[in-house]
């Protein structure tokens, strides 16, 4: 009660709870003191304002390649040059959205190895992320990678250890690239 009041800013993912229409979702958040709900893309954010709620994390909806697989989230993302075209082209708009709605925080993932080494899927990332990083400082959105655990439940992940992602901060070389650690991982 000593001035903590307020302190801690509390969110949570909205799929975590996919049967909850969002608008419930942010009506129920603001009841229990929720300040943000997480992991949503720009066709959600007008939801969010109105219900005076933020969005901590937003995410990019995962664009299509040629082939029709999905890219952007976890398993195919940055650590592929070939992925680095569409994702720039995924990621401008989004990075907009998001310095337009006045958040501050877009995830990015590394992508799955599937044989790659950690160097060069290190070295990819850095390129396709150095794309996104004028625009980034522009419009004071902050990129920003997941660490997740490989071990568990995201095999194969390649942003699986601390010193790899400090590394890729590194080279990226800007304050509007981070990672992401989730105490989980």
């Amino acid at each position: 009660e000593s001035g903590l009041k307020g302190r801690i800013r509390h969110s949570a993912c909205k799929w975590c709870y996919p049967k909850i229409a969002l608008e419930d979702f942010c009506v129920a958040a603001k009841q229990i003191g929720l300040t943000a709900i997480d992991l949503l893309t720009n066709e959600d954010f007008h939801t969010l304002k109105k219900h005076n709620l933020t969005c901590a994390m937003a995410q990019v909806r995962p664009t299509k390649d040629k082939d029709g697989k999905d890219l952007g989230g976890i398993t195919r993302a940055f650590n592929r040059k070939e992925h680095h075209n569409l994702l720039v082209e995924s990621y401008e708009p989004q990075i907009n959205a998001v310095a337009e709605a006045g958040f501050k925080n877009l995830i990015c993932f590394s992508g799955n190895r599937e044989g790659m080494d950690d160097e060069t899927g290190l070295k990819n990332c850095a390129e396709g992320l150095k794309r996104l990083m004028p625009l980034c400082e522009k419009r004071g959105v902050v990129l920003v990678m997941e660490l997740l655990n490989s071990r568990v439940n995201h095999r194969d992940y390649m942003c699986d250890k601390t010193a790899w992602g400090v590394e890729l901060c590194k080279q990226v070389g800007s304050e509007n690239f981070k990672l992401l650690y989730d105490i989980y991982h």
